[in-house]
């Protein structure tokens, strides 16, 4: 048994380290594309648990030049959007007859150029175009004396339990332009004066918060229930026991006593997500369940004049449904704005973390990795399982170390399915390999024969 042991335990190592390496790297892309199948074949046996998302990013991005009225005429400064600009992105979406809308950016606009001035209308004009939206809005807590100068009025959900350990604020600092408040409900997008909220290690959101004497929910909050059709007054907040925000009877979303939100990276919520489904008409199409399409790519739209535009029309019909279709979510996604270091070594921008947290509530993929304790005692029951195995004749090895894997592997899946937790497999699978190979060419060592 000890000379199949010991090369087990000392490749074993080796292989144990680099999986380690390569979960807090992520630089080896056979081990994550292996990790990403691992996970949607668990995500695939966790039953009615987990739905598909359905949000669609419009990203303004390096490549949109803000519109201009000639050099003597700019629209904006420094690259800043005008009041066009953004109506004329709404104005592409509301061709496409959205089912609802989020509109991140605050922006405060110079009053003095042309497209700002207020005697034209055109924000107001395109997102009365639109169902009602969800606007964001930047709020922040300075202190007891803090004065809101003009106060936006929050809308506010029910609590259940005590709330006095809630973040909150007391004014807003970046609001809504009020052309779009026209057709909006505003929601507080980010609390500018918490801090901590992202580290090295975590990234928390607030979904809820504290304003004045009620408890209002965020932008994220209100968008994904004005799209799954739940109105504030189902929303509860129970903190009466573990924290949850209940979204009818269609949701439980887990948060912090604080209200917050931890950003679950490994939760395989992606830009690609999609699926085939049959038609009325029978046919196979493509479903987008999170995608993104940039504002040059939306203008598209209109553009059939020629044979060339009308191709390129044609390749993006079915993420031109997924804005009829999703939850749309309005942003910038500039290199400049990717500044969000998550979990899995990506930089991201805020529109696209709220945009993958609205994804992971409508699709219950409150999905967390093993903490490494649990992983480390994982390793040492496939040890356990090796030191008992290595005891064993071939021919009784092979069926058992069979058993043995296919016991611990839907363990995994079991375990998943109750807890919504998983570990990258490499290690498990590398362990489970290196077993079968030493095990089938390293003989047992003869008994010592007495005299």
């Amino acid at each position: 048994m000890r000379q199949r042991f010991i090369p087990f335990v000392i490749l074993g190592l080796f292989l144990i380290l680099l999986a380690e390496w390569n979960v807090s790297t992520r630089k080896l892309a056979p081990l994550n594309q292996l990790s990403d199948l691992w996970l949607e074949f668990c995500i695939g046996n966790a039953g009615d648990k987990l739905t598909d998302p359905a949000v669609t990013v419009v990203r303004i991005n390096d490549s949109y030049e803000p519109l201009t009225l000639g050099e003597d005429n700019p629209s904006a400064a420094d690259g800043k959007l005008s009041r066009l600009d953004y109506a004329t992105i709404l104005g592409f979406i509301g061709k496409l007859n959205p089912k609802s809308v989020a509109f991140l950016p605050t922006p405060d606009f110079d009053e003095s150029l042309v497209l700002n001035q207020t005697d034209i209308v055109p924000l107001k004009d395109a997102a009365m175009q639109l169902p009602r939206i969800t606007v964001a809005a930047n709020v922040s807590n300075d202190g007891e004396q803090a004065k809101d100068a003009k106060p936006i009025k929050y809308p506010a959900i029910a609590v259940e339990g005590d709330a006095s350990d809630l973040l909150s604020f007391t004014r807003t600092v970046r609001r809504p332009d009020p052309q779009i408040l026209a057709n909006a409900d505003p929601a507080f997008k980010s609390i500018e004066s918490a801090r901590d909220l992202i580290t090295d290690d975590t990234i928390r959101v607030p979904l809820v918060a504290r304003y004045k004497d009620r408890i209002v929910p965020s932008v994220i909050l209100r968008s994904v229930a004005h799209h799954a059709g739940v109105s504030l007054d189902e929303v509860i907040l129970d903190l009466s026991g573990r924290p949850v925000i209940r979204l009818g009877d269609k949701r439980e979303i887990p948060i912090l006593k604080d209200g917050t939100f931890v950003f679950p990276a490994h939760a395989g919520v992606r830009r690609g997500m999609k699926s085939l489904r049959r038609n009325e008409a029978g046919e196979m199409e493509e479903v987008h369940h999170f995608t993104s399409l940039t504002v040059e790519e939306l203008a598209y739209t209109g553009g059939q004049d020629d044979e060339v535009a009308k191709r390129i029309l044609a390749s993006f019909q079915e993420k031109f449904r997924s804005v009829s279709e999703n939850l749309v979510v309005v942003g910038f996604d500039r290199t400049a704005d990717r500044r969000i270091e998550t979990a899995t070594g990506e930089s991201i921008s805020e529109t696209l973390l709220l945009s993958r947290i609205m994804a992971v509530i409508q699709s219950g993929r409150f999905i967390e990795q093993w903490p490494a304790w649990v992983r480390w005692l994982s390793i040492l029951v496939i040890a356990g399982i090796a030191a008992v195995l290595f005891k064993l004749p071939r021919r009784k090895f092979l069926p058992l170390w069979g058993l043995s894997t296919l016991l611990f592997f839907g363990a995994c899946v079991v375990a998943f399915h109750s807890t919504l937790s998983w570990t990258p497999p490499f290690y498990a699978f590398a362990l489970f390999g290196l077993m079968l190979l030493i095990g089938l060419l390293v003989p047992l060592a003869k008994k010592k024969e007495t005299v």
